[in-house]
């Protein structure tokens, strides 16, 4: 089991996230361990059902079953939040002042459709400050791993070259999905924003691109993305 950190957030004392690399067992028995390398402290782990929408919840305590959402907030400390991810973008999120943590599931659907902005919204009605959240994006797909059809460019309605390079397949393009996340994240009005820039196909973490391509019909598991604060 082996964890990647962001150095930006490694410096708060009372916040603890983690980036894991693909582990088919944390969540269904290494929970526990997985948390206790992350806090030193076997805390819950909370998930979520991830649709890729924009739906984002206030979690106010440990529930039983997971909830439907791409997104979640809290105050509430010794609570896990954590993202699943094989391609797509973990956004952790964390406000110093308040001691308000975010996280999120950013694929291209759902930072299109807002999921980046409904994350930090939420945490400004706990009573975060957008101009003090710090966001890190983790393991992520990188551009040129993410070939994409002829229809994107036109989905995504942004200027081709900020985001976009041509395939070598005819009407085909390389898509920069952190490069876009990032975007959005600025746009917000963010204290500090990080990529910490591991590639999900090329590293050892799981890319549903990466299977595919080796002939595999499902991915092993997931990554895990997770923050609390302690």
């Amino acid at each position: 089991m082996i964890l990647h950190t962001c150095s930006y957030f490694s410096k708060f004392p009372r916040v603890k996230h983690g980036f894991f690399e693909s582990d088919p067992h944390i969540l269904s028995t290494h929970r526990n361990q997985a948390m206790k390398l992350m806090t030193s402290h076997p805390i819950p782990l909370l998930t979520l059902k991830q649709v890729h929408g924009n739906k984002v919840i206030e979690v106010t305590g440990v529930w039983t079953e997971e909830v439907e959402g791409d997104g979640m907030v809290t105050d509430i400390p010794r609570l896990a939040l954590g993202i699943l991810t094989a391609d797509c973008g973990p956004v952790l999120f964390y406000d110093p002042k308040t001691q308000i943590i975010g996280a999120c599931h950013a694929g291209w659907r759902g930072a299109k459709d807002g999921i980046l902005k409904a994350t930090v919204s939420a945490m400004e009605k706990l009573g975060a400050t957008r101009s003090n959240i710090y966001a890190t994006l983790g393991p992520t797909i990188q551009q040129n791993n993410y070939e994409v059809g002829p229809e994107f460019p036109d989905l995504i309605g942004e200027p081709y070259e900020n985001f976009f390079y041509p395939s070598d397949k005819p009407g085909h393009h390389y898509f920069n999905l952190p490069g876009y996340i990032c975007q959005q994240l600025h746009n917000e009005g963010l204290l500090s924003i990080h990529d910490i820039k591991r590639n999900t196909f090329t590293d050892n973490f799981s890319s549903r691109r990466r299977f595919l391509s080796e002939g595999h019909h499902e991915i092993r598991s997931d990554n895990l993305s997770a923050i609390a604060i302690i």
